[in-house]
Parts: structure tokens; sequence; C-alpha cells
């Protein structure tokens, strides 16, 4: 509960939440935090005597405020300004800083600001008991009584007690049902490949509006996508730029996958019962804040309208067996359209801390609304190919090197990267250009607002290349793969301007390419490339306006792979690409 308040806040207070104000609301980190620290710099440096090092920071999860006070321990920081925000309280944070101080000689004054009568103030301040610092801060700082100043002194070397953490036991059916309300909006949907477009040369990359509108379907359509292709070709940009483009920082996390991991313990940790604590990896604070980020926007009264579908994005997703380490992700997506997912850590249900007593952990971590999972998979000779069960949820977006090399647009397209990256705050612009969370909802939206007609049309087009792929007999795909395949193609026709016979065709060519080709048993998926190639329906690259076309030239590069291999009969998706 924010402090009850007799002050006005001062001018400087005035100008910091100002600031503090227009960088949180979008979203903002790192060097964006440039004009609070001089606020902080001229306003303090005459009573200190000397230019200080400050840094800014956010929390709005234990996860958060876990690293939060660490994560510049390489630099000698004087002061750390910290913004709490809701579901994290002032309380909660100051447990944590106070082990962090104790413990590490180079967090030394840790100013604590909340929101009072919608102004960003400094209420609390933590310190070590040899830094003068405070002293100093605090005429500047109003609210700053004595009781609210925390001295701290080194942790005893013997202190090993373990305080009582919050049960972060949440209820799943409510959460299930809240997040199951949560709106998914499908206005202006056919904005968004422009949109993607510029908010992607605005961060330095150039993909054109066929690409934007292939994988903005993918994404909005299915909530596991995976990302394919050898280094270098632009994985991990295409998956950040979704993320960021449909999402928001503070709901997106990125898991680096490692080679050796058989379970999820190996990537968010486990409570050993010899030490009583949760054995935490780097990746358990980005599980918990997502968690924490989740609850709060469902709980209560809070306006469902707002809140952010999750990303998580996994690097180099292969490394390991895909369906050992994120094992609550295979299960919990068993359906098209899952609202929440829930991953556990423990079965303590009355909570656990981690091993430095800093991370609240709870017992199940709820992912949602509509929670988004983008993994990368390096295509190689020495790559582990996805398991079925895993393609079995996921779309795969397949992205190729360049097969042409054009000296003069390459010139173009580094020079206008450096100057993107030298512009920095101009960066700040490309980020307005986003389209927010209010998209990335329910995977089945786009279809559901068509009619049978509509949903027959564009499944005619798909039978009709089932037939092809099956040859004597149609290829029968799973009924889960009819409806990721018909999500598919809704959100596909629906972001290109709408139903016609043209682009129900090249959303079906392209629903085959995601959905079909990387599940075909080796049995049938070298026949399937011959009688596709020999199609002369398919549609080309520049049809529907320029939007499609994509199965021609996979199919192209597939069979370059599989024609000339002794063993073509052998041969899957996945092995034809290496």
């Amino acid at each position: 509960m924010a402090p009850v308040v007799d002050d006005e806040p001062t001018p400087f207070e005035a100008a910091i939440s100002e600031r503090a104000e227009e960088i949180l609301a979008l979203g903002k980190t790192g060097y964006n935090w440039t004009a609070v620290d001089d606020l902080l710099k001229k306003e303090l440096a005459l009573d200190v005597g000397r230019d200080l090092v400050t840094r800014c920071k956010t929390a709005n999860n234990s996860g958060r405020a876990a690293n939060v006070l660490t994560e510049s321990m390489d630099k000698d920081i004087d002061l750390y300004l910290v913004f709490i925000s809701a579901p994290y309280t002032v309380a909660r944070f100051v447990k944590a800083a106070r082990k962090r101080i104790s413990r590490f000689p180079k967090v030394r004054t840790v100013a604590v600001a909340e929101r009072v009568a919608q102004v960003w103030r400094v209420t609390t301040v933590i310190h070590r008991a040899d830094d003068p610092l405070v002293d100093q801060i605090l005429p500047h700082f109003p609210l700053l009584r004595p009781e609210a100043i925390q001295t701290v002194t080194d942790l005893p070397a013997d202190a090993t007690a373990m305080e009582p953490v919050d049960g972060g036991q949440v209820d799943e059916e409510e959460l299930t049902g809240r997040a199951s309300a949560t709106p998914t909006d499908l206005a202006d949907l056919q904005n968004l490949p422009e949109g993607l477009v510029a908010f992607a040369a605005g961060n330095g990359v150039t993909i054109d509006v066929a690409t934007a509108a292939d994988v903005l379907a993918c994404a909005l359509s299915s909530q596991f996508v995976l990302f394919a292709g050898p280094s270098g070709t632009g994985k991990s940009t295409i998956a950040r730029l979704l993320a960021s483009y449909l999402g928001r920082d503070e709901a997106t996390a990125v898991l680096e996958a490692r080679s050796g991991w058989s379970g999820p313990e190996d990537a968010f940790g486990y409570y050993s019962s010899l030490t009583g604590r949760f054995a935490q990896t780097p990746n358990t604070p980005k599980l918990v804040a997502l968690h924490e980020t989740a609850v709060a926007g469902l709980a209560g009264e809070a306006n469902l309208a707002h809140v952010a579908a999750p990303v998580l994005i996994v690097e180099e997703a292969n490394l390991s067996p895909i369906e050992g380490y994120l094992a609550p992700v295979t299960h919990g997506l068993s359906s098209v359209s899952v609202p929440l997912v829930f991953w556990e850590l423990h079965a303590q249900r009355a909570g656990a801390a981690d091993s430095d007593e800093l991370l609240d952990v709870p017992p199940v971590t709820a992912l949602g609304p509509w929670p988004r999972f983008f993994a990368t998979i390096n295509v190689d000779a020495n790559s582990i190919a996805p398991a079925r069960k895993v393609t079995a949820r996921a779309s795969v977006v397949l992205l190729e090197p360049d097969l042409t090399w054009d000296p003069i647009a390459e010139a173009n397209r580094i020079a206008g990267a450096d100057a993107t990256a030298a512009d920095g705050a101009a960066a700040e612009g490309s980020r307005v250009l986003s389209a927010g969370p209010r998209f990335l909802g329910d995977p089945a939206a786009a279809r559901r607002a068509l009619d049978v007609t509509g949903l027959t049309q564009m499944l005619g087009h798909f039978g009709d290349l089932l037939q092809v792929l099956g040859a004597d007999q149609p290829y029968v795909p799973s009924r889960r793969d009819v409806e990721r395949a018909a999500n598919f193609m809704a959100y596909f026709v629906t972001l290109t301007g709408g139903l016609d016979d043209e682009v129900a065709r090249v959303a079906a060519e392209n629903a085959v390419v995601h959905v079909v080709l990387p599940q075909l048993p080796p049995h049938l998926f070298a026949g399937a490339i011959v009688r596709l190639a020999d199609d002369g329906s398919l549609t080309s690259p520049t049809a529907a306006g320029g939007v499609g076309g994509g199965l021609r030239r996979r199919i192209s590069a597939l069979q370059a792979a599989t024609a000339g291999s002794l063993f073509g009969d052998s041969m899957d998706f996945w092995s034809a690409l290496t």
C-alpha cells in the first residue's frame, strides 16, 4: 500500500516521474533510462561533490527482482533507482535487496520508487552501513522518513536460516476461465503485414510483404512456431521481431537451449530435498516472471482487453530433444487452442525459495493467456530433427539462404543496418510501430469468424493438394492437423485482404508447407515431392497481389535434395534439408 503523503512532489520528483512514465509506457529498458540518469546526476552532483554512476531498473515480479541488482555487477554503481510495479510490492523487493546488499559489496545504495497519487516517488532506501550516500540524497526525496531507511550489514558467514516464502499457488480453474475470456482482435488485420515490414525496417531488417503475411499467419494461428533453417538465415531475427511486434517486452523471455538437456528440470531447475531449497538455473527467474505477469494480468478486476500473451523464445531448440526439456509445452499444447499452459516446478505446496533465498518459486507456473512458443531450429547434418510429437503441434517456417549475390543490394542492406544501430534513440520510433498484444490471442479466432462456405472453399483447395500428395488416394491428415491448417488459412486470407479463390489457393499451399510437409513419413515424402513438382497448378510467388506461391519454391529446393539421393525413399522433410 502506498504511504500517506502530506508533501507535494518537488519539481525534481515530477520530472523523474514524467520521464519514467514515458519509458515504462513503451516497455523500455537499457539505454532508454539515460534521461532519468541525467536528471539524477544533475540534481545530486552538487551535494555529493562528484559525478554519480546511477542505474535505473524496473521490477514487477520476483523473477525480475532476483536479477535486478546484480546484472550490472561488473560496474561500480553508486545508486540504483528501482521502480516497483504491480503485482510486485516494495516490501517484497526490500527483502530481496537486503540480501543482495549484504552479500555483494558492489551493491551499496538502492532507492525504491513507487506510484504515490499517480506520481513516481522514492519512498524507501536500502543501503550498506558504511555508505554515506544516503545522507546526501535524503533532502532530495521528501518521503524518505527515518523509518523508510533500512541499513544493511554484511551477512554473517553462519547465517543459514531460511524465511518462509509465499506459496504462489493459484486457482487454476479460475485462471483458465479468465484466460479463455480474453478477447482476440480481428479488426484491421489486413494492415499487419505492411506494419511488420515497416517495423522490421525500423530495426534494420528487410522483409517483403509476402514473408510478413506468411509468418504473421503462422504466429497468429499457432501457439508453437518452429523457425528452421541453416545458420545465418534470420531465424532468431524473425522470431524476435514477431515477439516485439505482437507482444510486450515484459511478457517476453528468451531461453538459450543447451546440449544434453533431457527434462524440464535442466532448463528451469528443481527442488532439492537435501538443501530444502529450489536449485534454480539462469532461466528460472524468466519463467517465474512470465508466470507473475500472467497472474497479475488475469487476476481480480483486471481489464482483460489489455493483457498481453506471453512469448517464450527458445534459441537453438534442437540442441536437445524438444519433447524432453519442453515437455510441459508439448503436453500442454495437445489441443490447437489452449488459453493457459501450466508448468510444474516442484511439489512443495507451501512454496520454495531458491538457493539465494531471493526468488519465490511457485509450485506451478501458469503461462497465458494464449501463450506463444517460438523456437529456432538449426538445420545441418549434425542437428537433431524435431520429433513427430513436436511437429504435430507446431507450424514450421522454413528460412533458406539467399541463392543469388547482389553486391549493391548487400551494401545498401548493411549501410541501412549500420544507420539504424548508430541512431540509438531513433530506434525508439520503430517501437511505436508495433501492433501490440491485441492480435495475439486465440489461434482459432479467425477460423471461427468465417462461415461454412468460406471454410469449405479453403479446405477444398487444401484437399486438392492432399490428393496430389497421396497419389492413388489422398493423404489423410489428423483432425488436429486439419484444424491447424484451417486456422492458418483463415488468418492468411484475413491478413491479405479477404477471401477470394486465388488467395484461398495460396493459403492452402502455404498450409501444406507449414503443417503437412514437416510430418510426412519417409515412405510418402519423396514421391509427394515429385508429384507436387509435376503439378502445374501451383501458384507463382507473385500470385494474389505478391503474397503467395511459397509451395512451388519450397518444392524446388526439396526436390533438388531428394533427386540425387540414393536413399530418397527413406528421406523425410528434415533429412532433405540437411
